[in-house]
């Protein structure tokens, strides 16, 4: 590549108008069957190497809100929350409607005493009805225990 192309190419991805991923010619497909490996690596319990791989592909591809919900599940495991909270706001971003970041970061949210994380809450269940994610079937959960607790205390 000569430098002129070469500027141009860095140029586009500094500007986030092409991914790394793009750049090297990884499909989308080759990047879903590396995320489910870092899923089995964090449903294994080995959160650092799925941390080291999520943040791989982060890098690839700052676009996918699914790879930054699954980055934030992991810092959320290893009980870095303020990094887990940015990379749930990341996801967000780019797909606000996530409801692994939304559940993951509304319970985050109310763990710290912020109310406002059952507003995240209710969108998880709302941008998943039918609770057909794991994410969405524990948002329920989640606002129906906080609901009843609520009720509980105000008898």
């Amino acid at each position: 590549m000569e430098t002129g192309a070469l500027r141009d190419t860095l140029t586009a991805v500094v500007r986030g108008e092409v991914t790394l991923a793009e750049l090297q010619g990884l499909t989308y497909e080759q990047a879903r069957a590396i995320a489910q490996v870092g899923c089995e690596l964090s449903g294994a319990g080995r959160l650092e190497e799925a941390r080291i791989l999520f943040k791989g592909l982060v890098a690839m591809n700052p676009k996918d809100a699914g790879v930054h919900a699954a980055l934030g599940t992991v810092y959320q495991r290893l009980g870095r929350n303020e990094e887990a909270r940015a990379s749930y706001d990341a996801a967000l971003a780019q797909a606000p409607r996530n409801p692994v970041a939304l559940a993951n970061r509304g319970e985050l949210r109310l763990r710290s005493g912020d109310v406002g994380g059952l507003e995240d809450l209710t969108h998880a269940v709302e941008a998943d009805p039918e609770g057909r994610t794991r994410a969405g079937s524990r948002a329920r959960g989640l606002l129906e225990a906080t609901s009843l607790a609520h009720a509980q205390r105000h008898r």
